[in-house]
């Protein structure tokens, strides 16, 4: 009589944190995904003290680790002290010859970067028997790195970030709005968006429905907003649940991506946009420009061609929406990365 064979034991980096829980639903959702072809580690999201030590510790019992944002934990509480966390659960992942794979979402952390960052992208790619990137320009920019190391560039994988939904979106009527959500942080320029005069002077109908944790940032937009333009805003610093996410999306003429270049390169809202039937709009990089390629999105290389755009009709994409979800989904990006486990084993 057949034994059933143990699944190997895998570790989905970062762990829930005691202040949040699991930093986005990525996360959640991909440790779900992998249930069938993994023990997943930590599958019950338990917070941890700190991620340096979530790190050494799930290092010792995972024959496969996939890495995310370790890079950022540099900025966590007792950063340097992490940092030497980090860098000692990698030497002890070579070590025991587990399987790493390093997820690269952004050429450097929304944070910043110094040392201790590059360093830890360094790391993780010189030991990883796979490094995937959500974005084609993330994916070159790890090529790059690994062939100026003089190592092999071919275990870079561009997959596409997968969608969180697959049901049917209901047609609706469009209005006239241009719709920007999600959390509002510095790096996603909505301070710059609605400070600037080529869009005050557009004459659009705008709606900002984000939270935003950062008093400076509020207190900024809120004093633009304040000044008299042509353009119409409404601002709601609050988090939208997704019930109401699901009824504006579909119905506002464009969803806004007015991100600034330099450390974006995969977007979840991205995806969840998409999801629910919007029309996105976003700066010509990273995913935006992958997404672009295959009619998903539309995108602006310069400030005036993004005004042009928001004021023509938001193009419809459900045709092809279907199709492009169904090739991107959950499933099969857990699927992808059981696959990628076994050609390394």
């Amino acid at each position: 009589m057949k034994t059933e064979q143990a699944k190997p034991k895998i570790y989905v980096a970062p762990s829930a944190n005691r202040k949040n829980g699991i930093p986005n639903r990525y996360f959640r959702i991909l440790k779900e995904e992998l249930i069938p072809f993994f023990d997943v580690l930590e599958a019950d999201n338990a917070p941890c003290l700190m991620q340096g030590l979530a790190l050494i510790r799930n290092s010792l019992r995972a024959d496969v680790c996939l890495l995310s944002f370790v890079e950022t934990i540099p900025f966590h509480k007792l950063g340097f002290i992490q940092y030497l966390m980090a860098i000692l659960s990698l030497a002890i992942m070579k070590l025991r010859k587990c399987v790493v794979m390093f997820v690269f979402h952004n050429p450097r952390p929304h944070q910043g970067e110094n040392w201790m960052t590059r360093s830890l992208i360094r790391k993780q790619l010189a030991i990883s028997e796979a490094v995937i990137s959500h974005s084609k320009e993330c994916a070159s920019l790890a090529r790059e790195m690994l062939s100026a190391s003089g190592k092999d560039a071919s275990s870079v994988h561009y997959v596409c970030h997968p969608l969180y939904y697959t049901s049917e979106v209901a047609e609706v009527e469009k209005n006239d709005e241009i719709l920007i959500w999600g959390n509002i942080l510095p790096y996603k320029g909505v301070l710059e968006f609605v400070s600037s005069d080529a869009v005050r002077d557009a004459g659009l109908k705008v709606r900002i429905v984000g939270q935003c944790k950062d008093a400076d940032l509020d207190l900024h937009i809120l004093q633009a907003l304040s000044i008299p333009s042509a353009t119409s805003f409404i601002y709601e610093n609050r988090l939208p649940d997704f019930p109401e996410l699901s009824r504006l999306i579909p119905a506002s003429r464009w969803v806004l991506f007015p991100y600034l270049p330099g450390s974006i390169s995969s977007s979840g809202v991205l995806m969840d946009t998409i999801s629910m039937g919007g029309n996105p709009i976003g700066p010509a990089v990273g995913a935006f420009l992958d997404l672009e390629e295959e009619g998903m999105c539309a995108v602006y290389h310069s400030e005036q061609e993004m005004v042009g755009l928001l004021k023509s009709n938001g193009n419809t994409m459900s045709d092809r929406r279907k199709a492009f979800m169904e090739r991107n989904s959950w499933h099969s990006f857990a699927d992808f990365i059981s696959n990628l486990y076994h050609h390394a084993r």
